[in-house]
């Protein structure tokens, strides 16, 4: 079966507590001057965590939002969750059924896609469209979810890149349908640096001086596999992972600044899988997604994977909406 994935409803879901990057650095043993370089380098202020929050309580919010708005719940033959950490629940238990069974999708088939990290989230929408093709039917419709609760300092800081924050969203993916289209999927996995949070020494070193290129040679080959040129792209739609590295992304690819939605860097910090998601809902409630128009969406994983993906927005289609606990 032939078909265009397409993006036909996404919503996002925030904690309303917030946490400044001093106190993350207090609550997780941080000294100041790493906090100062996380403020004053990397651009970060202020992020989402509310330890009093559930895990499915987080995770939920978007998609119980999202799924009021579905006329036939049932038409929905996949739930993936997408996430970067491998194990969230106990090993007794597994995460996408729990989150299945909650949001009482009982006829679909729920699975986890974790392997690419923080890029996971773009990964399960290529992988939802393919399912989707795969299955025949026109009616038929994926729910793809993001966001977890960074529960130990490893998972929390990124050795001298991010610190993590709280974030959930849900995206209804369908083929042919009203919303965005996916133009194009291009990823590339660096297997070298698969230790991923674990990773120090010359290796890490080796991912730091790379980690520019290996983004920027990605996008452009989401561009290209567009037919396209970076010069009609409207909007990049990056992950949150701080703003030093895309001043070094910009500078690399002869690209404004302005044309990269950064102002969710100091809002939220790097929110795992959610960060492209989390900003498409911040750009349709600014109005900013108004019109036809290309968006680059882009992620990086620890391990590491370079994903980017282009949409292309024909008529606003679908509204979105950050709430808060």
């Amino acid at each position: 079966m032939d078909g265009v994935t397409t993006l036909e409803r996404v919503e996002a879901f925030v904690p309303e507590q917030c946490a400044t990057v001093e106190e993350v650095a207090a609550r997780t043993g941080l000294r100041r001057h790493q906090a100062r370089m996380f403020r004053r380098l990397r651009g970060l202020d202020r992020l989402r965590w509310d330890p009093d929050l559930a895990l499915f309580d987080l995770v939920c919010a978007p998609a119980e939002q999202l799924l009021r708005s579905v006329p036939d719940p049932g038409a929905i033959r996949y739930l993936i969750f997408a996430h970067t950490v491998r194990d969230l629940t106990p090993s007794h238990q597994a995460a996408a059924q729990r989150l299945r069974d909650r949001l009482g999708l009982a006829g679909a088939e729920a699975f986890a896609l974790t392997q690419q990290h923080c890029a996971s989230g773009l990964a399960a929408l290529d992988v939802a469209g393919e399912l989707l093709r795969a299955g025949g039917d026109p009616a038929a419709r994926a729910l793809v979810v993001t966001g977890e609760k960074p529960f130990t300092r490893i998972v929390r800081v990124i050795h001298n890149a991010s610190v993590m924050g709280e974030a959930a969203t849900a995206c209804l993916v369908g083929l042919d349908g009203a919303g965005p289209r996916v133009r194009s999927y291009a990823v590339r996995t660096e297997g070298e640096f698969a230790e991923g949070y674990r990773l120090t020494g010359e290796p890490l070193r080796r991912f730091g001086r790379g980690y520019t290129a290996s983004l920027t040679a990605v996008m452009r080959q989401a561009v290209d596999e567009a037919g396209v040129r970076l010069a009609d792209i409207r909007l990049v739609v990056p992950h949150n992972v701080n703003m030093s590295s895309w001043v070094q992304v910009c500078a690399d690819l002869d690209l404004d600044r302005t044309r990269v939605f950064l102002d969710n860097v100091p809002e939220y910090s790097h929110c795992s899988c959610a960060d492209p998601f989390l900003n498409l809902v911040s750009l349709r409630e600014r109005g900013l997604l108004a019109g036809s128009g290309l968006y680059l969406l882009t992620a990086v994983g620890l391990g590491a994977t370079y994903a980017a993906m282009v949409l292309e927005f024909q008529e606003p289609a679908w509204t979105a909406t950050t709430s808060a606990r």
